[in-house]
């Protein structure tokens, strides 16, 4: 039926052309932002899901980088524990020397002069080595404790014993101990023999707790991962099919805006009829 009051086609043409063009709009934005979802219109069960994998991307992240500094913070124990042990060698060295009848006692006194600044040194490295601000080894005996967080796994503890009890004690051996004779220096020696134990026994607990904070760390980088391309899935726009939606819908929207000028002149034929 023709009518001059209601143009039908018109009104058709006019909601199909708005609803093209609100495709188009999105189509845009999505190209623009790269994302599927920009507002929560778009898919707000999937916003909801992308925010939470958002945050685990980040959290877990962190927890790795966390690890990571566990890491080094070890890495930095264990390279100042190597010292020590090459100090502790050479110490023993000294002693093995002072304690043969071969030499004289102003040889023992120089072997001594380098046995006491040893453990100056070793003092001085107990006392002194810091991770990020934060001692190391505790400068007055017992140990210190660092509990790394490693997200959803449990706490790391790593504890490391002291190598100073004071400032002129280290691993047991004091600035008093001394090889001015051959008695003291085999008494030195044994103490020695002693602290490379107790060093080589804090260098395995770092070994370990380092193995653990490394397999830590990658399992977190798969978690990342994986998270990151969950979260992709849901939220990042699919370039190609946007670009094949955007042709289409810039297409739509040309012949709409025709189609609607064709229905709009449909009501002017009308006027034929009267004449």
């Amino acid at each position: 039926m023709s009518s001059i009051l209601n143009n039908i086609s018109a009104l058709n043409a006019s909601r199909q052309l708005g609803i093209n063009g609100a495709n188009l709009n999105q189509t845009i934005e999505r190209l623009t932002t790269g994302k599927r979802i920009n507002k929560a219109s778009d898919d707000a069960a999937g916003l909801a899901i992308g925010n939470k994998l958002g945050a685990d991307i980040k959290i877990a992240g962190q927890a790795q980088r966390n690890a990571n500094d566990g890491v080094s913070y070890l890495q930095v124990a264990d390279g100042a524990l190597d010292e020590v042990t090459s100090l502790l060698t050479r110490a023993s060295q000294l002693a093995q020397q002072a304690q043969t009848g071969t030499i004289s006692n102003s040889n023992r006194a120089n072997l001594d002069a380098e046995f006491q600044n040893i453990i100056t040194t070793m003092v001085n490295i107990g006392t002194n080595t810091n991770f990020n601000g934060q001692a190391i080894f505790s400068s007055t005996g017992g140990s210190t404790s660092v509990s790394v967080q490693a997200g959803d796994y449990n706490n790391i503890t790593v504890s490391l014993a002291a190598i100073a009890s004071n400032t002129s004690t280290a691993l047991g051996i004091s600035t008093t101990n001394n090889l001015s004779t051959t008695g003291a220096a085999a008494s030195v020696a044994t103490l020695l023999s002693a602290a490379l134990s107790s060093v080589s026994s804090m260098r395995a607990t770092i070994g370990a707790n380092e193995a653990q904070l490394n397999a830590t760390s990658s399992i977190l980088g798969i978690q990342v991962q994986n998270f990151t391309a969950a979260n992709s899935q849901i939220m990042d726009a699919n370039i190609a099919d946007e670009v094949v939606n955007l042709t289409k819908f810039q297409i739509l929207n040309q012949s709409g805006t025709s189609a609607l000028a064709k229905s709009n002149q449909s009501a002017q034929q009308i006027l034929a009829l009267l004449q």
